[in-house]
């Protein structure tokens, strides 16, 4: 089959076609010989785990995230899940009546109207300093914006994902704040539009939105820091009031809430608590969302880590409880 549909193989199934290189990691078996490990992806973004045995050096080199192969394999099952072992994989050419756009998952929203709402709410900012210190960063990462995911298998894995997931936050912040007047409303959109872009360091992705690793920075220091150090960068080199460039790096460093997940401390004001849990609601929304539509109405999926071990029920639409 040429349009592999990953939704409907089944185990002892022979497939032939095109699909998209999601993620790839080359390990070493048992008998010292290499071979990777992927995340295959088709048209409609589904996903499934493959591997390729006895790989060599310049197969490392060649087939690696974002790329589009056509692949000759099989389909088998191995700890009660479907598995693609792929017997012979080549990169596509001119000659392949495909496009790589058609297998790459973008952000559901578009790009540039994403962007400028960013713009129009910044613009919108009362405190002068909160509006040049957020708008200039904002600015000066628009290219990563464009393409950039939220992370590399979680939430908002995809083309746009960071934009994306800043956005939906955004909207939800919007909706929020007039509940408690209490708050500062510029304080907590500008925590929303800067928490995770440090994200654009810690992470190196191709412009489909496929990361392929961690940098160095990534590694060593995470995205929590990366973006306090650039908001501490950027408070100096604009003159930005010392109270303000306090308050959101305080907003950045805490909105994990918890050590083991990157945070040394907790929400201190109304804001950062907030901030926090509107990145809780909409990485977890996403990852329902997108479990639920990989999951058979009535049945449960497999358990998610990213969502401390449960297994996600898809419950069965329409009155009647008919799928």
């Amino acid at each position: 089959m040429q349009n592999i549909d990953l939704s409907k193989v089944k185990k002892g199934d022979s497939l032939l076609g095109y699909l998209f290189i999601k993620s790839q990691t080359v390990k070493t078996s048992a008998n010292g010989s290499r071979y990777f490990n992927m995340t295959l992806t088709d048209r409609h973004f589904n996903g499934m785990n493959a591997k390729m045995w006895d790989v060599q050096p310049v197969d490392e080199d060649e087939f690696v995230e974002g790329k589009l192969v056509k692949i000759k394999a099989k389909v088998q099952e191995y700890n009660n899940n479907l598995q693609i072992i792929v017997n012979r994989m080549r990169l596509t050419n001119e000659g392949d009546d495909v496009s790589v756009n058609e297998f790459v998952e973008t952000a559901p929203a578009d790009i540039d109207a994403m962007y400028q709402d960013l713009l129009d709410t910044i613009a919108g900012f009362k405190n002068q300093d909160l509006k040049t210190l957020v708008g200039t960063m904002i600015q000066d990462k628009k290219a990563a914006l464009m393409y950039f995911p939220a992370a590399k298998r979680m939430h908002h894995a995809y083309k746009g994902g960071l934009l994306f997931h800043t956005w939906s936050m955004l909207r939800d912040a919007k909706a929020l704040a007039p509940l408690y007047p209490f708050l500062d409303a510029d304080l907590l959109y500008a925590g929303v539009m800067l928490h995770d872009l440090g994200k654009s360091v810690e992470m190196l992705s191709d412009e489909n939105g496929s990361v392929s690793d961690y940098s160095k920075e990534g590694k060593l220091l995470g995205h929590i820091i990366t973006g306090v150090v650039a908001i501490d960068e950027y408070g100096k080199k604009l003159g930005t009031d010392p109270e303000i460039v306090l308050e959101l790096k305080h907003m950045v460093l805490s909105h994990h809430y918890e050590p083991e997940y990157g945070s040394p401390v907790k929400p201190m004001f109304a804001e950062a608590e907030m901030l926090h849990y509107l990145d809780v609601i909409d990485a977890r929304m996403n990852t329902m969302e997108k479990v639920q539509s990989n999951t058979k109405a009535g049945d449960f999926s497999e358990k998610i880590w990213g969502l401390e071990g449960i297994q996600v029920y898809h419950k069965p639409d329409g009155p009647e409880g008919d799928a």
